[in-house]
């Protein structure tokens, strides 16, 4: 095998591997694991029906497919002690997802009050967020382990308020998709030059 044609060949398996771990292929949520999680929640965040069933409704409705949650906080003051236990929840977190090829789509800090505020009790939010899952299987499996953690109690001290809601079908322009693609290229393209 020629070296140009090693290099593109090892360029494009290591693409497909990349987007099989990225897309990601688990089964879908069955009907007993949803009762398992409802009997979860219970036992940890108590008798909250709405917010119970709002949950198992999602995963009764899983499409296999990946999606973000859309996440708006408000920090407890003072806000630099908040934050830096709001990192300290983030850091655990973030590597839990990253495993599950999940991460952060957007981070933003609130530069204002509410521009627009229809029957919303709050016009202190501090920071905004999305996060990517790769499916709700995933989420599902992070639930379990966060829920009631140490780590998820920093979070908990850290925030006055917050709400959190999933959302699918979404689109990002650019992101892992398209820029692991375009790194290998560029990779492939200076490995056969510097071969040449």
């Amino acid at each position: 095998m020629t070296t140009p044609l090693l290099i593109w060949s090892s360029c494009a398996i290591i693409y497909l591997v990349f987007l099989l771990w990225y897309i990601g292929f688990k089964k879908k949520i069955s009907v007993d694991e949803i009762e398992q999680i409802r009997e979860f929640l219970v036992s940890k965040i108590g008798h909250s029906p709405r917010r119970i069933d709002g949950i198992c409704r999602f995963f009764e409705n899983d499409n296999g497919k990946d999606f973000v949650m859309i996440n708006v906080l408000e920090l407890k003051k003072p806000h630099d002690a908040s934050r830096e236990k709001l990192q300290q929840y983030q850091k655990i977190f973030l590597g839990n997802l990253l495993k599950r090829a999940g991460h952060p789509v957007l981070i933003a800090t609130a530069a204002g009050g509410n521009i627009e505020n229809i029957d919303c009790d709050s016009d202190k939010w501090t920071t905004a967020g999305m996060v990517r899952y790769r499916s709700r299987r995933d989420l599902l499996e992070m639930l379990l382990s966060t829920v009631d953690s140490e780590h998820h109690k920093l979070k908990l001290e850290a925030l006055d308020r917050t709400f959190a809601f999933p959302a699918s079908p979404w689109m990002l322009f650019g992101g892992p998709k398209l820029l692991v693609p375009l790194v290998l290229l560029l990779l492939g393209a200076l490995a056969t030059l510097a071969a040449l």
